[in-house]
């Protein structure tokens, strides 16, 4: 068995942190010499992540509650009314609670359903730079368009989306790619750098479009730092960096990568073309 075999078979149990001191020595060691492993290993714990923001408890809002409680209290009068009747015809009564509980369920999921709250989920800029960037390692998003430099895209961006991309040089960087996308209507652009150390994935977007949340939006913490610095880092994952600023007081980028959070922010700290 080479390395590389026994490298994935390892990947599950270090993303899950159980692997052993010897195994934990080996991979450690591969992690760092192989570029094709440390990308699936990466990839495993950004699907983690993913799933794990994703799936949160829903509290039942206090009015919707007390609506319930309502109609469980009207029931239970009703019922004491006709506990005689019940009594006499116990196979109506269990079909009476039975349609009780099939309509106190259907109220909860129509009243917390969207139509009746009025309310529409935006999509989250952060999450969404996460989820592509981790597509992006797995070859499942490939760049429409790729050149040596960023002069070589400024064209292919030209005039197809509505804000300023930021195209900034990078230092040996082997080549960079970009991709145009639109999220229900919203032109999006993507860049890729290609460096010796791994991928580099930038999200950017119209910041004006962000801030009315209808279709992307940001958490109110993002956006409190953007307004203020012009940037915003996140610092709530160990084995990838996430890092925000502001360009042109127009576009809004998120960055991605797995090197660390302040040569991150140094990459794109200086002028942007």
């Amino acid at each position: 068995m080479n390395e590389c075999k026994k490298f994935q078979q390892f990947i599950t149990d270090a993303v899950d942190n159980r692997l052993d001191e010897t195994d934990k020595e080996f991979f450690e060691a591969h992690l760092t010499q192989c570029m094709s492993c440390r990308n699936d290993y990466e990839l495993d714990i950004l699907t983690k992540d993913f799933v794990k923001s994703k799936i949160t408890r829903q509290t039942t809002p206090q009015d919707v509650a007390l609506r319930i409680k309502e109609e469980i209290e009207k029931q239970v009068i009703t019922n004491r009314r006709t506990k005689g009747v019940f009594s006499q015809f116990p196979l109506a009564r269990a079909a009476v609670i039975a349609m009780l509980v099939v309509g106190v369920a259907f109220l909860l999921y129509f009243l917390n359903s969207p139509d009746m709250q009025n309310t529409v989920q935006a999509a989250d800029m952060m999450d969404k730079s996460i989820e592509n960037y981790g597509l992006f390692l797995a070859g499942t998003i490939q760049p429409q368009q790729i050149g040596q430099n960023v002069e070589e895209l400024r064209d292919y961006f030209y005039e197809r989306v509505d804000f300023p991309v930021a195209l900034k040089p990078v230092k040996d960087c082997e080549w960079v790619g970009g991709v145009l996308s639109d999220y229900d209507g919203l032109p999006l652009a993507h860049l890729v750098y290609k460096l010796p150390g791994g991928i580099v994935y930038v999200y950017q977007a119209n910041w004006q479009a962000v801030l009315e949340g209808s279709k992307i939006s940001l958490s109110n913490g993002a956006v409190t730092s953007l307004n203020q610095t012009g940037w915003y880092i996140n610092g709530t994952h160990d084995d990838y960096s996430v890092v925000m600023w502001l360009y042109n007081e127009e576009t809004v980028c998120t960055a991605v990568s797995s090197m660390e959070e302040e040569q991150l922010r140094d990459m794109f700290a200086t002028e942007t073309q």
